[in-house]
């Protein structure tokens, strides 16, 4: 009895079980699913990603206040976009503008006792000037003197003598006439032919002309008996006194040439002090400039270490030692990495060639930009530059990437392992149509670091469910994890499902075809 009941619930089992293969398939309703999704699109087909490195910014900017003071603004956080140019930060400015406002005084003072230095300059060339003048006068009173002195001692000259004799004879005629014409006046005064009035004037007339004949006659006497010697002494005293006079007025000229040094002078420390003047007034004025703190490039500010209230040195950062920069700003729209390859292998890395780089299950194609001149001394490695496009910047500095050398331009569908279904007789995936699975069958090829290439069932563009494949069945409701797919820079379309007792975010996606 006991051997033969499992023959019979074996017998009931298989009844059971051709009753359902001839009855028609029940009904399955449909669930939600959460899940991830990718869009399929051509990729470079590399062995292996056998090479890992941290993404950079492509660019990085430290930047850090170039005067000293007190935080009082801070206008950026991380992650914001900055312009170049743009304020990202100020300090208190209240002693930078008295330092400012004390300079320009300065500048007031130093312009008015520069104006002074150059009047007096003025006045003491103007000095220098009527002292050659006073050389040039005296000059002239010597050569005048020591002509005067020539004519006395070489006595007089026939010339003079003539002229002299010439004078006493016109004026002995003179006088004769004079003479006649009084003793005429005499007689007509007697006879009361002449007033009286007229007798005076020839009486007059007569005693000039006696004067004028007795000035003559002295001036021949003397130019016949030549200069006395009080005369040679006077005209040699005026030749001394001219020749110190020209001393005199020499001195002048030394003593104004002094005077010009000693206002150039002035006027040299002055125009100096002047200048010096201006100089800290620009750099009280660039100072305070400097407590608005720009970004020197545009980006994406990465770190700041900065808080209000904080005071900082000029050329400071944070940090005990100073090294943190106050804020970094980075080129994020593209991205670098460095790539520790083997000092063996490093003659096959060319510049411009071409780089497979993977995040989770998205690879990018990255191009070499440097080669390490050196090698680590640490791990005898050599770094290798890649620089990735990043546009939608959803790869973040700081991740871990692997990369692999592009040997050849041949590329293929890949899609995750996680998105095949290998049980039973047909691989299959399932695609995301109208926020529903649908279940498809693929041909597989080859693996390339952990993804299958796909030689058939799908088509670029089609989105492929990569995390979740394994808990879904046919038709059921997809809600997209995070509302974003893995494998792509851009997010997808959102549609919220309308039932009520269970919220959820589909994928809108264009209607495809299964195949089953």
């Amino acid at each position: 009895m006991s051997k033969k009941w499992p023959m019979a619930f074996t017998s009931a089992l298989c009844i059971l079980a051709l009753a359902a293969c001839s009855s028609e398939p029940a009904a399955v309703q449909s669930t939600t699913s959460t899940v991830q999704i990718m869009t399929v699109k051509k990729q470079p087909l590399n062995t292996s990603y056998d090479l890992s490195g941290t993404l950079e910014a492509y660019e990085q900017t430290p930047v850090s206040f170039q005067t000293a003071g007190t935080v009082t603004q801070i206008n950026k956080e991380i992650g914001d976009n900055v312009s170049k140019g743009e304020v990202i930060a100020r300090l208190d400015t209240a002693d930078l503008q008295l330092a400012l406002q004390n300079a320009q005084e300065d500048v007031s003072a130093a312009s008015a006792s520069l104006a002074s230095a150059r009047a007096s300059l003025s006045d003491a060339k103007a000095g220098q000037q009527s002292a050659r003048a006073g050389v040039a006068s005296a000059q002239a009173k010597l050569e005048s003197a020591r002509i005067g002195e020539q004519d006395v001692q070489s006595g007089a000259r026939s010339q003079e003598l003539a002229q002299a004799q010439n004078a006493v004879a016109q004026a002995q005629t003179a006088y004769n006439q004079a003479k006649t014409e009084a003793a005429r006046s005499q007689t007509l005064l007697d006879n009361g032919l002449m007033t009286q009035q007229d007798y005076e004037k020839a009486q007059t007339a007569l005693s000039d002309a006696q004067a004028t004949l007795n000035d003559a006659q002295q001036k021949l006497s003397l130019t016949r008996e030549g200069a006395s010697a009080a005369d040679r002494a006077k005209a040699a005293s005026a030749v001394k006194e001219a020749q110190v006079g020209i001393q005199s007025a020499q001195a002048s000229v030394e003593q104004a040439n002094a005077g010009v040094s000693k206002a150039n002078a002035g006027v040299q420390q002055s125009q100096a002090a002047y200048d010096q003047k201006v100089v800290a007034v620009e750099t009280a004025r660039l100072n305070l400039s400097r407590a608005s703190m720009k970004a020197p490039a545009s980006g994406t500010i990465l770190q700041k270490n900065l808080s209000i209230g904080q005071s900082v040195s000029a050329g400071g950062g944070a940090g005990s030692n100073g090294s943190s920069p106050l804020f970094l700003i980075g080129n994020i729209n593209k991205l670098k990495v460095q790539l520790p390859v083997a000092d063996s292998d490093i003659l096959k890395w060319k510049i411009g060639q071409q780089v497979s780089v993977q995040l989770y299950d998205e690879v990018r194609t990255g191009k070499v930009s440097k080669l390490s001149p050196q090698t680590n001394e640490k791990t005898g490695s050599i770094n290798v530059e890649v620089v990735i496009d990043n546009p939608q910047r959803s790869w973040k500095p700081g991740q871990v990437v692997q990369a692999s050398r592009q040997v050849s331009t041949a590329e293929g569908m890949l899609v995750p392992v996680t998105a095949v279904i290998s049980s039973g007789n047909q691989p299959h995936v399932f695609k995301a149509v109208n926020g529903k699975a649908v279940q498809t069958n693929v041909k597989l090829g080859k693996v390339y670091n952990n993804q299958y290439e796909i030689i058939s069932g799908l088509k670029i563009g089609d989105k492929v469910v990569t995390t979740g494949a394994d808990r879904l069945f046919n038709g059921d409701q997809l809600t997209v994890e995070q509302g974003i797919e893995q494998g792509s820079d851009v997010a997808p379309t959102i549609e919220t499902n309308a039932q009520p007792d269970n919220p959820a975010t589909t994928v809108n996606t264009e209607d495809a075809g299964a195949t089953q």
